[in-house]
């Protein structure tokens, strides 16, 4: 899923099509252009888009989105990956595994980190838990050993305007579950306890933070995409920034409707 980056997407996607036979992608897509961008991948890839509000996770956290897209699913193993990730090395054993009665998750690596992404498997046994950092929860059947190993790429930073907007929403819904997850342990889900330590102890920042940002927050809330948009023009309105960088960000203005 995702609101922009559809540009390194189309790199998500092309990796994931060598052993997926179906992409389901969650739409919350911020600006039209990036919309027709995403539509038109359907001729490259067997791309299923579903439409969610721009605000969905900010509201219902990462893992509701993460269970609806699987409920889509034409099969039961499923895969995820953010946008921008790729699979770097297929170990080529998903097709041996997957089909294996005595395993419903699987894991996947990364060469810098040496955390394992258990981001594969069966979604009659696994549902996603957690409004913040999802996690797989339920009966694990675990494969020992990793399927392939993942990369980052870079995220789309050639339009500073369209930067801006994608941060502010991320750290308003970072913000937002940080303090959710403070006054609501349980929405903590499987994830790991300490993160609760960490907003816990960040929490006053957490809050004055969405409190600064009055207007983006409430029109984040009442799911006013126009409201949000102008509120992020204004907030870097008020931030100081080199000549190129404003001449950049002035060309912007038709996304405002200018």
């Amino acid at each position: 899923m995702g609101a922009g980056n559809v540009r390194v997407l189309y790199k998500t996607l092309e990796s994931l099509s060598t052993v997926c036979d179906e992409i389901i992608y969650g739409d919350m897509l911020l600006f039209e252009d990036d919309r027709e961008i995403l539509e038109s991948y359907k001729r490259f890839f067997n791309l299923k888009i579903i439409k969610y509000d721009f605000n969905f996770i900010f509201k219902n956290g990462f893992s509701a989105i993460l269970n609806s897209l699987a409920d889509h699913a034409k099969n039961n193993i499923t895969l995820y990956l953010n946008t921008s990730e790729i699979i770097e090395e297929d170990y080529g054993i998903i097709d041996a595994v997957v089909n294996n009665p005595e395993c419903n998750s699987f894991y996947f690596v990364h060469k810098i980190d040496p955390h394992r992404w258990y981001r594969m498997g069966d979604r009659r046994d696994l549902k996603w838990s957690g409004i913040l950092h999802e996690q797989l929860s339920g009966e694990y059947k675990p494969y020992r050993k990793p399927v392939f190993c993942m990369a980052d790429l870079p995220k789309d930073s050639d339009n500073p305007f369209k930067s801006n907007v994608f941060d502010c929403l991320k750290e308003c819904i970072y913000f937002e579950q940080y303090v959710r997850i403070v006054d609501a342990p349980s929405l903590l889900g499987e994830t790991d306890h300490g993160w609760l330590d960490f907003a816990k102890k960040d929490y006053d920042s957490f809050k004055r933070r969405l409190e600064d940002r009055k207007e983006m927050y409430g029109s984040l809330k009442k799911g006013d995409w126009e409201g949000f948009k102008k509120s992020c023009w204004d907030l870097k309105a008020n931030m100081s920034f080199n000549s190129s960088q404003a001449i950049e960000y002035q060309n912007n203005e038709k996304y405002l409707g200018k």
